[in-house]
């Protein structure tokens, strides 16, 4: 496995994997050695980019209102949406289907995405972002949730 599929498969950050690549080679190594479509089904591991089979009746909200049945979408299209609803049942639903590191994942980099653009567009209005997205009260709020899952 690479460095950063043994980051986001096991949760660990990536100081710490080059810390253990000095210090501690021989673990690193093992890491290293793992297949990594191996390591993601013995941990029934979804990926962002993974397609599953959403349910919206597990939902209190369908975001994908196209469809009132099972309908093919991707980890990263449900939990976005999801986390835009910012509805706590919601959530923590997603949370426990998919994993709180993967939607804690989704939430950080919906939010650097927004805030390096630099506003987010509503209608044909456009709201200027300002300042770091984690000082953002909408992203402490997701964040607590996802805490509380």
């Amino acid at each position: 496995m690479t460095q950063q599929e043994i980051s986001r498969l096991l949760d660990i950050p990536d100081r710490t994997l080059r810390d253990w690549k000095k210090n501690r080679s021989r673990l690193y190594d093992v890491l290293e050695s793992l297949d990594y479509d191996e390591t993601k089904e013995k941990q029934s591991f979804q990926d962002t980019n993974d397609v599953v089979v959403f349910n919206p009746k597990k939902y209190t909200t369908n975001c994908f209102w196209q469809t009132n049945e099972t309908s093919s979408q991707t980890v990263y299209s449900i939990i976005y949406n999801y986390l835009s609803l910012m509805d706590a049942s919601d959530i923590k639903q997603i949370c426990k289907e998919y994993g709180k590191s993967l939607v804690r994942y989704v939430l950080n980099d919906k939010y650097k995405k927004m805030y390096d653009k630099g506003y987010i567009s509503t209608g044909g209005m456009d709201i200027q972002l300002s300042g770091s997205y984690n000082k953002s009260e909408m992203y402490k709020e997701l964040s607590r949730i996802i805490n509380d899952c």
